[in-house]
């Protein structure tokens, strides 16, 4: 099943909320964060600013709601990838492969979610924190449930947690900076070499 956000069945759809939510991010991937207006976003999602306000109450709205949303499907990934009954290696392989192709099929929401929120108000950082801290936590959980069947498996704590989470999200910042988002493949051994390196005991 695909991760990539389906532009054409959005349209059709008639959801002006996930239209305006996708012409965001492709605004803000063409222009960046700052001088994207509400215009280019109506404008591109083919609704009204009414309808904009309808669902969002400022620019700085909709963009929480394209962060959330790639961090929702972000711990989704890590949870199916960690799902099978597998080794510890090969849940974390399976997770980082989930992870590089839900942002490399969505590379506009990618580039919202790492790079524009950072552009955004102290409203955005917080919610970039909150979105951090989720996946930290999240990181936290698996690692228990795979220690349930294997005691070797190491559980990080809330503060080495939050730095690989912190680790991973700046390799993908530099690659988006770069305009590297179709070659994030060259980051995947690395990242699962972080993760083994805190999850596995040597």
């Amino acid at each position: 099943m695909s991760t990539a956000i389906d532009r054409e069945d959005t349209e059709n759809s008639g959801d002006a909320r996930l239209r305006l939510v996708t012409a965001m991010s492709a605004v803000i991937a063409e222009k960046g964060y700052p001088a994207t207006t509400i215009a280019d976003v109506v404008a591109r999602a083919r609704v009204s600013r009414r309808t904009f306000y309808e669902h969002f109450a400022d620019k700085e709205a909709c963009l929480l709601v394209c962060h959330t949303i790639l961090g929702d499907r972000i711990l989704d990934a890590m949870t199916v990838g960690f799902a099978v009954e597998a080794p510890l290696i090969d849940r974390i392989t399976n997770s980082v492969r989930a992870l590089i192709d839900l942002l490399t099929e969505n590379p506009e929401l990618t580039h919202t979610h790492y790079v524009a929120i950072q552009a955004a108000g102290p409203t955005a950082r917080r919610a970039r924190r909150d979105v951090q801290t989720g996946l930290a936590r999240q990181l936290q959980r698996l690692a228990e449930r795979a220690r349930l069947t294997d005691p070797s498996v190491k559980v990080p704590s809330s503060f080495m947690a939050t730095a690989l989470v912190g680790g991973i999200g700046e390799l993908i910042v530099q690659a988006v900076d770069y305009e590297r988002i179709d070659r994030l493949d060259e980051i995947a051994d690395t990242i699962v070499e972080l993760i083994s390196a805190v999850l596995i005991s040597p």
